[in-house]
Protein backbone atom coordinates (compact mmCIF):
# COMPACT_ATOMS: atom_id res chain seq x y z
CA UNK A 1 0.00 0.00 0.00
CA UNK A 2 1.06 3.49 -0.64
CA UNK A 3 1.49 4.33 3.21
CA UNK A 4 3.24 1.74 3.95
CA UNK A 5 6.41 3.08 3.18
CA UNK A 6 6.04 5.87 4.82
CA UNK A 7 4.84 4.17 8.02
CA UNK A 8 8.29 2.51 8.22
CA UNK A 9 9.95 5.81 8.28
CA UNK A 10 7.94 6.98 10.66
CA UNK A 11 7.56 3.84 12.90
CA UNK A 12 11.89 4.09 12.85
CA UNK A 13 11.58 7.76 14.19
CA UNK A 14 9.32 6.32 16.53
CA UNK A 15 11.25 4.05 17.82
CA UNK A 16 14.06 6.03 17.97
CA UNK A 17 12.45 8.59 20.07
CA UNK A 18 10.44 6.30 22.15
CA UNK A 19 7.46 8.66 23.20
CA UNK A 20 4.56 10.30 21.66
CA UNK A 21 6.04 13.92 22.50
CA UNK A 22 9.49 13.21 20.97
CA UNK A 23 8.21 11.82 17.34
CA UNK A 24 6.03 14.97 17.75
CA UNK A 25 8.95 17.29 18.38
CA UNK A 26 11.16 15.33 15.88
CA UNK A 27 8.27 16.51 12.90
CA UNK A 28 7.37 19.79 14.18
CA UNK A 29 11.74 20.38 14.44
CA UNK A 30 11.72 18.98 10.59
CA UNK A 31 8.93 21.45 9.66
CA UNK A 32 10.58 24.41 11.35
CA UNK A 33 14.03 23.86 9.66
CA UNK A 34 13.16 22.68 6.52
CA UNK A 35 9.67 23.88 5.49
CA UNK A 36 7.66 27.56 5.36
CA UNK A 37 5.67 26.03 7.72
CA UNK A 38 5.88 28.39 10.67
CA UNK A 39 6.44 31.54 8.32
CA UNK A 40 3.54 33.92 8.09
CA UNK A 41 2.63 35.67 5.16
CA UNK A 42 3.15 39.44 6.05
CA UNK A 43 1.33 40.86 2.94
CA UNK A 44 -0.30 38.97 -0.17
CA UNK A 45 3.09 39.60 -2.52
CA UNK A 46 4.53 37.29 0.06
CA UNK A 47 5.57 34.28 -1.76
CA UNK A 48 6.37 31.98 1.43
CA UNK A 49 4.58 30.61 4.22
CA UNK A 50 1.01 31.32 4.92
CA UNK A 51 -1.78 34.01 6.22
CA UNK A 52 -2.29 34.58 9.82
CA UNK A 53 -4.50 31.53 11.17
CA UNK A 54 -4.47 29.07 7.78
CA UNK A 55 -1.21 26.79 9.43
CA UNK A 56 -3.71 26.18 12.85
CA UNK A 57 -7.07 24.86 10.63
CA UNK A 58 -4.01 22.95 8.01
CA UNK A 59 -3.09 21.21 11.98
CA UNK A 60 -6.31 21.04 12.94
CA UNK A 61 -7.72 19.47 9.98
CA UNK A 62 -4.93 17.04 9.76
CA UNK A 63 -5.10 15.49 13.55
CA UNK A 64 -9.30 15.47 12.87
CA UNK A 65 -9.27 14.00 9.59
CA UNK A 66 -7.86 10.84 12.01
CA UNK A 67 -9.74 11.15 14.95
CA UNK A 68 -12.15 7.92 14.72
CA UNK A 69 -14.89 10.25 17.30
CA UNK A 70 -14.51 12.82 14.20
CA UNK A 71 -17.19 12.37 10.55
CA UNK A 72 -14.00 14.08 9.00
CA UNK A 73 -12.07 10.50 9.49
CA UNK A 74 -14.65 8.56 7.65
CA UNK A 75 -14.24 11.19 4.33
CA UNK A 76 -11.60 10.23 1.66
CA UNK A 77 -9.56 12.81 -0.61
CA UNK A 78 -12.39 12.78 -3.26
CA UNK A 79 -14.87 14.19 -0.94
CA UNK A 80 -12.87 17.43 -0.92
CA UNK A 81 -10.97 17.23 1.88
CA UNK A 82 -6.78 17.76 0.43
CA UNK A 83 -3.89 17.55 2.36
CA UNK A 84 -2.79 20.82 1.83
CA UNK A 85 -6.04 21.04 5.27
CA UNK A 86 -7.59 24.44 3.56
CA UNK A 87 -10.31 22.75 3.09
CA UNK A 88 -10.88 21.19 6.58
CA UNK A 89 -13.68 22.85 9.04
CA UNK A 90 -12.26 24.05 12.52
CA UNK A 91 -12.27 22.10 15.50
CA UNK A 92 -15.34 23.36 16.77
CA UNK A 93 -17.23 21.18 14.04
CA UNK A 94 -16.13 18.09 15.67
CA UNK A 95 -19.37 15.19 15.94
CA UNK A 96 -19.11 12.44 18.52
CA UNK A 97 -19.93 9.04 16.54
CA UNK A 98 -23.24 7.52 18.37
CA UNK A 99 -22.79 3.50 20.00
CA UNK A 100 -24.62 2.62 16.99
CA UNK A 101 -22.16 3.59 14.60
CA UNK A 102 -19.24 2.27 16.56
CA UNK A 103 -21.11 -0.97 16.79
CA UNK A 104 -21.27 -1.23 12.80
CA UNK A 105 -17.68 -0.81 12.62
CA UNK A 106 -16.79 -3.32 14.87
CA UNK A 107 -18.50 -6.58 13.50
CA UNK A 108 -16.34 -9.00 12.30
CA UNK A 109 -16.00 -8.63 8.20
CA UNK A 110 -17.86 -11.71 6.36
CA UNK A 111 -14.26 -12.13 4.24
CA UNK A 112 -12.01 -14.94 4.72
CA UNK A 113 -10.54 -14.61 7.40
CA UNK A 114 -6.83 -16.02 7.04
CA UNK A 115 -4.72 -17.89 10.02
CA UNK A 116 -2.28 -16.07 11.59
CA UNK A 117 0.72 -17.42 13.39
CA UNK A 118 1.25 -18.48 17.07
CA UNK A 119 3.99 -16.71 19.46
CA UNK A 120 7.54 -17.19 18.49
CA UNK A 121 9.82 -18.66 21.37
CA UNK A 122 11.68 -15.19 21.00
CA UNK A 123 8.53 -13.60 22.11
CA UNK A 124 8.04 -14.88 25.50
CA UNK A 125 12.43 -15.12 25.91
CA UNK A 126 13.38 -15.26 29.62
CA UNK A 127 9.40 -14.70 30.01
CA UNK A 128 5.95 -16.52 29.75
CA UNK A 129 3.29 -17.22 27.09
CA UNK A 130 -0.13 -17.43 28.13
CA UNK A 131 -3.33 -18.53 26.07
CA UNK A 132 -3.82 -14.84 24.18
CA UNK A 133 -0.66 -12.89 25.96
CA UNK A 134 2.99 -13.52 26.10
CA UNK A 135 6.17 -11.27 27.69
CA UNK A 136 9.34 -11.12 26.90
CA UNK A 137 12.63 -9.25 29.04
CA UNK A 138 16.18 -8.31 28.91
CA UNK A 139 17.54 -6.18 31.99
CA UNK A 140 16.23 -3.17 30.61
CA UNK A 141 12.89 -3.25 29.16
CA UNK A 142 10.08 -5.52 28.25
CA UNK A 143 7.82 -6.48 25.70
CA UNK A 144 4.28 -7.53 25.60
CA UNK A 145 2.58 -9.59 22.93
CA UNK A 146 -1.25 -9.80 22.92
CA UNK A 147 -3.62 -11.75 20.29
CA UNK A 148 -6.37 -9.32 19.29
CA UNK A 149 -9.55 -10.80 18.47
CA UNK A 150 -11.01 -10.95 15.32
CA UNK A 151 -13.28 -8.02 15.56
CA UNK A 152 -10.48 -5.72 17.10
CA UNK A 153 -7.82 -5.13 14.35
CA UNK A 154 -7.63 -1.76 13.61
CA UNK A 155 -6.04 0.81 16.54
CA UNK A 156 -9.19 2.91 16.34
CA UNK A 157 -11.15 0.86 17.52
CA UNK A 158 -8.91 0.17 20.65
CA UNK A 159 -8.30 1.85 24.10
CA UNK A 160 -4.50 1.29 25.13
CA UNK A 161 -4.15 2.40 28.43
CA UNK A 162 -0.39 2.00 29.61
CA UNK A 163 0.19 3.21 33.25
CA UNK A 164 3.63 3.01 35.37
CA UNK A 165 2.05 -0.04 37.41
CA UNK A 166 -0.91 -0.78 35.09
CA UNK A 167 -2.40 -1.89 31.86
CA UNK A 168 -5.47 -1.97 29.93
CA UNK A 169 -6.51 -2.97 26.50
CA UNK A 170 -9.75 -2.95 25.63
CA UNK A 171 -12.85 -2.21 22.82
CA UNK A 172 -13.83 1.47 22.62
CA UNK A 173 -17.43 0.10 21.80
CA UNK A 174 -20.05 -0.27 24.40
CA UNK A 175 -20.54 -2.48 26.30
CA UNK A 176 -16.58 -2.71 26.81
CA UNK A 177 -14.77 -6.00 25.60
CA UNK A 178 -11.94 -6.58 28.27
CA UNK A 179 -8.53 -8.00 26.23
CA UNK A 180 -6.20 -7.77 29.05
CA UNK A 181 -6.13 -5.76 32.25
CA UNK A 182 -3.79 -6.18 35.07
CA UNK A 183 -1.60 -4.57 37.85
CA UNK A 184 2.37 -4.71 36.84
CA UNK A 185 4.64 -6.82 39.16
CA UNK A 186 6.89 -3.89 38.70
CA UNK A 187 6.53 -0.29 37.37
CA UNK A 188 7.52 1.18 34.18
CA UNK A 189 8.20 4.33 32.44
CA UNK A 190 5.07 4.56 30.77
CA UNK A 191 5.64 7.93 29.08
CA UNK A 192 8.47 6.32 26.45
CA UNK A 193 6.17 3.09 25.58
CA UNK A 194 5.48 2.71 22.34
CA UNK A 195 2.99 -0.18 20.68
CA UNK A 196 1.91 -1.32 17.38
CA UNK A 197 -0.10 -4.16 15.84
CA UNK A 198 0.75 -6.55 13.16
CA UNK A 199 -0.98 -10.07 12.17
CA UNK A 200 -3.30 -9.77 14.62
CA UNK A 201 -1.32 -9.09 17.67
CA UNK A 202 -0.66 -5.98 20.01
CA UNK A 203 3.03 -5.42 20.56
CA UNK A 204 4.03 -3.39 24.14
CA UNK A 205 7.72 -2.26 24.02
CA UNK A 206 8.68 -0.23 27.28
CA UNK A 207 11.51 0.33 29.14
CA UNK A 208 11.81 -0.80 33.13
CA UNK A 209 11.19 1.63 35.56
CA UNK A 210 14.48 -0.30 37.53
CA UNK A 211 17.11 -2.36 36.09
CA UNK A 212 16.34 -5.93 37.19
CA UNK A 213 14.63 -9.33 36.16
CA UNK A 214 11.45 -9.71 36.89
CA UNK A 215 9.65 -13.03 38.00
CA UNK A 216 6.50 -11.85 36.43
CA UNK A 217 4.60 -9.47 33.97
CA UNK A 218 1.11 -8.97 36.16
CA UNK A 219 0.83 -9.37 39.91
CA UNK A 220 -1.40 -12.43 39.73
CA UNK A 221 0.92 -14.34 37.09
CA UNK A 222 2.54 -17.49 38.23
CA UNK A 223 6.33 -16.96 39.33
CA UNK A 224 9.13 -17.87 36.78
CA UNK A 225 12.57 -18.97 38.14
CA UNK A 226 14.81 -15.94 37.23
CA UNK A 227 17.59 -18.42 37.87
CA UNK A 228 16.64 -19.61 34.97
CA UNK A 229 17.21 -16.87 32.61
CA UNK A 230 19.42 -15.90 30.11
CA UNK A 231 21.46 -12.79 31.34
CA UNK A 232 23.55 -12.68 28.92
CA UNK A 233 24.53 -9.42 27.41
CA UNK A 234 26.21 -8.23 24.28
CA UNK A 235 29.11 -6.03 24.36
CA UNK A 236 27.17 -3.38 23.20
CA UNK A 237 24.59 -3.24 25.89
CA UNK A 238 27.80 -2.47 28.12
CA UNK A 239 28.94 0.90 29.63
CA UNK A 240 31.31 2.26 27.70
CA UNK A 241 34.29 1.66 29.65
CA UNK A 242 33.24 -1.91 30.20
CA UNK A 243 33.17 -1.95 26.34
CA UNK A 244 36.59 -0.25 25.74
CA UNK A 245 38.05 -2.47 28.68
CA UNK A 246 36.71 -5.87 26.88
CA UNK A 247 38.37 -4.67 23.42
CA UNK A 248 41.61 -3.88 24.85
CA UNK A 249 42.03 -7.09 26.76
CA UNK A 250 40.82 -8.84 23.30
CA UNK A 251 43.31 -7.07 20.92
CA UNK A 252 46.37 -8.18 24.22
CA UNK A 253 45.16 -11.37 23.57
CA UNK A 254 45.31 -11.77 19.98
CA UNK A 255 48.90 -9.89 19.75
CA UNK A 256 50.13 -12.69 22.77
CA UNK A 257 48.79 -15.73 20.50
CA UNK A 258 50.56 -14.21 17.34
CA UNK A 259 53.52 -13.96 19.27
CA UNK A 260 53.62 -17.46 20.67
CA UNK A 261 52.50 -18.46 17.62
CA UNK A 262 55.97 -16.95 15.77
CA UNK A 263 58.22 -18.03 18.49
CA UNK A 264 57.40 -21.75 18.73
CA UNK A 265 57.25 -21.78 14.83
CA UNK A 266 60.58 -20.30 14.48
CA UNK A 267 62.49 -23.27 17.29
CA UNK A 268 60.66 -26.42 15.85
CA UNK A 269 57.86 -26.42 12.89
CA UNK A 270 56.67 -29.82 14.18
CA UNK A 271 56.32 -28.87 17.64
CA UNK A 272 54.30 -25.70 15.97
CA UNK A 273 51.43 -28.19 13.82
CA UNK A 274 51.42 -30.61 17.41
CA UNK A 275 50.06 -27.42 19.66
CA UNK A 276 48.16 -26.66 16.90
CA UNK A 277 46.46 -29.67 16.75
CA UNK A 278 46.24 -29.85 20.16
CA UNK A 279 44.28 -26.50 20.28
CA UNK A 280 41.34 -27.44 18.23
CA UNK A 281 41.14 -30.33 20.47
CA UNK A 282 41.17 -28.36 23.49
CA UNK A 283 37.57 -27.05 23.01
CA UNK A 284 36.37 -29.86 21.39
CA UNK A 285 32.85 -31.45 22.50
CA UNK A 286 33.90 -34.32 25.51
CA UNK A 287 36.98 -32.56 26.44
CA UNK A 288 37.88 -32.31 29.78
CA UNK A 289 39.50 -28.30 29.08
CA UNK A 290 36.59 -27.32 27.48
CA UNK A 291 35.95 -23.78 28.28
CA UNK A 292 39.09 -23.53 29.91
CA UNK A 293 41.89 -20.77 28.46
CA UNK A 294 44.37 -22.49 26.58
CA UNK A 295 47.55 -24.13 28.24
CA UNK A 296 49.31 -26.67 26.70
CA UNK A 297 51.20 -27.02 30.12
CA UNK A 298 49.09 -29.04 31.42
CA UNK A 299 49.62 -31.81 28.80
CA UNK A 300 52.04 -34.17 28.86
CA UNK A 301 53.76 -34.45 25.44
CA UNK A 302 56.69 -36.68 24.16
Amino acid sequence: MEFQRSDAMLMEILQERKSITGFLDAVFGFLKRNTDFYHTKKDADDKVGFPKGIRDQILYGAMQRYDPDCWLQTMSAESGIDDSGLNAPPAINEITVGTEELEAETKPAKAKVKSRRGFEPADHKNGAVFEHHCWSQTLKDVEFHIQLPDNLQAAKQLNIEIKADKIKVCSKSVPQQLILEGALSQRIRHNEAVWSIDDGKLLICCDKAKERWWDRLLENDAEIDIKKLDTERYIDELPEDSQQAIEKLRVQQIAEDQQQKEALAAIDPEQTKTLERLKEAWDAEGSPFKGQPFDPSVVRMS
